[in-house]
């Protein structure tokens, strides 16, 4: 029993230490953000109902500087974008919470010259999990992931400065060691760009 005791103690040491690195290295994207145009956050809620998981999601985005098009009709940028995420397993054999780590860049088309400014975006980035698994059935060969995505949204407020959307996100590891189930969320989120 004593042993069992440590054996938890240990796991949930591990889990902690994850999350304050994590938390970490957002912070210090956070800062790098603040130096660059246009910095934001974000929270979002997410949904794979193919494995039953639920999505909890803050982030960082900011402009990179490149941007190509009319700056009061159609223009396109890269953005960059950093997030912690939990996955909060619902169902499964050995149910367990993932944390996930990840950055992107962002393409982003949108169009300007009004109070209202939809967009599109699509990004390939890359994640990094604190575990393998979310359950015995949902189980993947690596902790490395990428992160597929397309989205819409609308900005809109005093200098557009709110913004809403829904994305569509795959991560996988992309078959680089099996096995590779994958998940697909749905997702909402909210921004305030500073």
């Amino acid at each position: 029993m004593h042993m069992t005791i440590d054996k938890k103690n240990a796991g949930l040491a591990r889990r902690i230490a994850t999350r304050i690195k994590a938390l970490g290295a957002m912070a210090a994207l956070g800062a790098c953000a603040a130096a660059h145009a246009d910095p934001a956050v974000h929270v979002a809620f997410g949904r794979d109902p193919g494995h039953n998981l639920d999505k909890y999601e803050v982030g960082v985005n900011w402009d990179s500087g490149f941007a190509w098009g009319n700056p009061q009709g159609w223009l396109a940028k890269l953005q960059w974008e950093a997030e912690l995420a939990e996955w909060n397993a619902r169902s499964g054999t050995n149910h367990q919470n993932v944390t996930e780590f990840g950055f992107s860049p962002i393409l982003r088309v949108e169009k300007r010259g009004g109070s209202l400014v939809p967009f599109l975006e699509a990004s390939v980035g890359v994640r990094m999990m604190s575990h393998k698994a979310t359950s015995d059935e949902h189980r993947s060969g690596s902790l490395f992931q990428f992160s597929d995505m397309i989205g819409v949204g609308m900005a809109f407020g005093p200098k557009t400065a709110y913004e809403a959307g829904f994305r569509y996100q795959h991560v996988s590891n992309a078959g680089i060691k099996q096995p590779n189930p994958g998940s697909g969320f749905y997702t909402g989120y909210v921004r305030y760009r500073f």
